[in-house]
């Protein structure tokens, strides 16, 4: 018997194997609402940054270079939607938001590109761009973005005192907004204060929101802000999951994406069906 079309069908199991961790669908745990995280490729290095299109389609981007990728849902594929120039713009990137067809992204000195032009349907476009300064550089390090109600969202991961030199804001969470085209520089939105925001819990890496809360990510909460009365209740992470969030997306059926950007290793996607499911672990 000829061994080679038995190892010819041995090598093909092996490389569906290892591309169905990229793009299968999510994988449930059992009846807590939430589902397996999927390691991204490789060349989604450092992602950093979540944003929803559609019921259908989620952005991502790279840490430290400006290739923005499409991830289709629920099957998971994972295209280059578009690159800022060709060589590819260098820059520390730590948050993507969405307003119609018009693209934004953010760096930790909050320095705001404005992506003009790029089509959803496409894949590999070099897009166009203008920079704008939100005068945050100097005020904190700036980690997320989300567009809300007309407004870019834009949350503090570290607050400076004046000058920029010596870190404050022992157990606060600040948060700007900044409409681009109008405002010279980002606004505060809100800032509190609670005893539970202590360490990690106060460093902001990404927000979203609705019409009722705003969602703030930390490396151990989600934070659920109440928008009329500020009111805070802290949900809270699996650490074996999320070791380095930096991404939320919320969906029109109210399940929440989760992106980790894990450095040390490929970065992760989970999906849970309501908040309540995030700590249900």
């Amino acid at each position: 018997m000829n061994p080679r079309p038995f190892l010819l069908l041995a090598i093909l199991g092996a490389m569906l194997f290892a591309i169905g961790g990229f793009i299968s669908v999510l994988g449930t745990k059992g009846d807590t609402g939430a589902e397996a995280a999927t390691a991204l490729p490789g060349f989604v290095r450092e992602a950093s940054g979540l944003a929803m299109i559609d019921a259908n389609h989620l952005l991502t981007h790279n840490d430290e270079q400006g290739h923005i990728y499409s991830i289709t849902l629920p099957g998971l594929q994972i295209t280059r939607l578009a690159s800022l120039g060709d060589p590819v713009v260098l820059d520390d990137f730590e948050g993507i938001a969405v307003n119609g067809d018009q693209i934004y992204m953010i760096t930790s000195t909050g320095k705001l590109y404005v992506i003009r032009g790029v089509s959803f349907e496409k894949t590999g476009q070099i897009a166009d761009w203008k920079v704008l300064d939100t005068g945050l550089a100097t005020v904190c390090e700036v980690e997320g973005l989300h567009f809300d109600n007309g407004k870019l969202l834009i949350p503090c991961k570290t607050l400076y005192k004046k000058g920029g030199t010596k870190k404050s804001g022992e157990n606060r969470i600040t948060v700007f907004s900044y409409i681009p085209g109008k405002d010279k520089q980002a606004d505060t939105l809100f800032s509190l204060e609670d005893e539970r925001l202590k360490g990690n819990r106060k460093r902001i890496t990404a927000i979203e929101s609705d019409d009722d809360f705003f969602y703030l990510v930390t490396p151990a909460n989600l934070l659920q802000v109440r928008r009329d009365t500020l009111s805070l209740e802290l949900f809270p992470l699996d650490p074996t999951a999320h070791r380095q969030p930096e991404g939320i997306a919320l969906m029109d059926n109210g399940s929440f994406f989760l992106l980790d950007d894990r450095k040390k290793g490929p970065g992760g996607l989970s999906h849970y069906k309501d908040l309540e499911a995030i700590s249900n672990f």
